[in-house]
């Protein structure tokens, strides 16, 4: 199966496409101000020199600052160093734009087969929109954590635990499951302009009431597997046997080439070793 990556083209053009406050979910006007905030402003400028350090604002490295004022979005200073806004009825609002990793913690998931399993994840993002962070929901980081959670109960819900062929399973961790979590939480939290970098499933475990069960079950599998393939050397080696013991000019009957290849499959497939005989 052809193994799906997200390219660095492809990554550019998401991104911008999250960064783009003109089209696409969460989209948020610039305010164009009301008469009452003029007239403030018109006050304020009497005083100005009296208060202009406060309108100093600094922006650190891996930061947005999104400037508000009398509860109004104005802008949002992307560029790190000492910036000047006016300061009357200033809000300043610091968001981290640094990559986030988050650890989902074990949770109890039915798989395709009904199997109730264990699964944790680690995701990978970042705020690539502050004003959609900031703006559309409560707490963006809470926010990708719920969603993480139900998209993790989503789509691993899809696939079993573990398969007898090549086909996508949990237990192989393939990464068409992985590009299906990334790309399914990643429209989930567009709306927050919220960039997801990967999504990898961490542990993964069959929950307790049937994990003896389970290991049974591959016991035994493992057992039927081994037997086969001794059975299939055995098989070789008795059919060898006799054909050497014919080239050898020592001929024998088919009750006694049967015999002989009882003897081999039994020695063979026996848990324990072959005691031997002698006859009387």
């Amino acid at each position: 199966m052809e193994e799906k990556h997200i390219t660095e083209e492809e990554e550019e053009q998401l991104i911008a496409q999250l960064k783009d406050d003109t089209q696409g979910p969460g989209l948020i006007r610039k305010s164009n101000g009301n008469p009452a905030s003029f007239v403030l402003d018109i006050i304020a400028c009497i005083f100005l020199p009296l208060n202009f350090c406060s309108g100093c604002v600094t922006v650190n490295e891996k930061e947005d600052v999104i400037v508000q004022r009398f509860g109004e979005y104005k802008n949002t200073i992307t560029s790190p160093g000492l910036h000047w806004c006016f300061p009357n009825q200033l809000q300043i609002s610091h968001v981290s734009t640094k990559l986030n990793t988050l650890d989902l913690k074990n949770i109890k998931i039915i798989d395709s087969v009904g199997n109730p399993i264990m699964v944790s994840a680690i995701v990978v993002y970042k705020i690539v929109n502050s004003k959609k962070a900031y703006f559309n929901v409560e707490n963006y980081n809470e926010f990708v954590e719920d969603q993480s959670q139900a998209v993790l109960r989503q789509v691993v819900s899809k696939y079993p635990y573990e398969t007898d062929d090549d086909s996508p399973n949990l237990k192989k961790e393939n990464k068409e499951i992985q590009m299906e979590l990334r790309n399914v939480l990643q429209e989930k939290v567009a709306i927050a302009g919220i960039y997801i970098k990967s999504v990898m499933l961490n542990e993964l475990s069959y929950a307790v009431e049937i994990a003896a069960a389970m290991l049974k079950k591959q016991q035994a599998k493992a057992i039927v597997d081994a037997r086969e393939i001794i059975l299939r050397g055995t098989i070789d080696l008795a059919v060898g046997a006799v054909s050497s013991l014919q080239d050898h000019d020592i001929t024998m009957n088919d009750n006694q080439k049967a015999q002989l290849v009882t003897n081999i499959l039994t020695v063979s497939l026996s848990d324990r070793e072959a005691q031997p005989t002698v006859q009387l």
